[in-house]
């Protein structure tokens, strides 16, 4: 069971490292993708017999053969991590341009809003002090004359007009930022549906590096134990082949014949025998 059990999560594992190997080499040939897999697959195909070979007959092939496919299979490990990193680099960079996307929209956003309330802010500012301006040229108006208080009466409703519509620009505004903020809360709820890559934010902050250089070591230390723990995996299920015991032949004993039947077959057969 367990000898079975070794040989399914072999073939798993290395068929998961001949399919992110075989995907990344025709993306980087990608002028001649089907011909690409073609190759890379045999390869790999190659690669776990070869190394089966050398398990099974490392006493008894000649020195040449021997050296040369320790040699390919060395090499072929090589190129499917070099495959497998550039899969996974290559998925990366898509989840990474969508995050910046992301961002740029999410700093524009952000940009806008603060935008919006500094100009809300300043608004509010010029009706306070339109307003105060106004009330010290009321309190004046008792102790003009008529003909003094007419210039005052057209500052006052002008400071009014004036306020109006700054009041009205700021309730614009207000809108505006309200709709900006929601814009900025929808664009993150649909960035977080797209692509997280919040871990490895994390990680990048928690050891104060950019979040290019943990994912090249995260994609590193995934290649280094992929290919290699595939065909270890397929060398120890030849490993557990070989140690598998034969199956014994079941030896069926007869029961002796009673003593009778033998007289009577070595009298018939004594019998027959004169007769001819």
């Amino acid at each position: 069971m367990f000898t079975a059990l070794v040989g399914i999560v072999a073939l798993i594992v290395a068929g998961c490292a001949a399919f992110f190997s075989v995907q990344g080499l025709a993306t980087l040939y990608a002028a001649r993708f089907v011909a690409v897999c073609v190759m890379a697959g045999s390869l790999e195909i190659g690669k776990l017999v070869a190394a089966s070979f050398l398990h099974r007959y490392w006493h008894t092939c000649g020195i040449l053969l021997k050296f040369y496919l320790t040699i390919a299979v060395v090499v072929l490990m090589g190129i499917t991590s070099l495959g497998i990193f550039g899969f996974l680099t290559g998925a990366y960079q898509q989840s990474h341009t969508k995050v910046e996307l992301t961002d740029v929209k999410q700093e524009s956003l952000n940009s806008k809003k603060e935008f919006l309330t500094l100009e809300i802010s300043q608004l509010n500012d010029r009706i306070k002090t339109l307003n105060e301006a106004r009330k010290a040229q009321e309190k004046r108006l008792p102790d003009l004359s008529s003909r003094a208080a007419k210039p005052i009466y057209e500052d006052i409703k002008k400071s009014s007009e004036e306020i109006s519509a700054t009041r009205k620009r700021v309730d614009e505004l207000t809108t505006q930022l309200f709709e900006t903020s929601q814009d900025s809360i929808n664009q993150k709820i649909e960035g977080s549906k797209e692509v997280d890559i919040g871990t490895l934010k994390y990680v990048a902050k928690t050891f104060g590096v950019d979040m290019d250089t943990v994912v090249k070591w995260f994609t590193l230390a995934i290649v280094l134990v992929f290919d290699p723990l595939a065909v270890a995996l397929v060398l120890a299920y030849n490993s557990l082949i070989e140690t598998i015991p034969p199956k014994k032949v079941e030896h069926i004993e007869y029961e002796e014949e009673p003593v009778t039947r033998k007289i009577i077959k070595k009298i018939t057969g004594a019998h027959y025998r004169d007769q001819l």
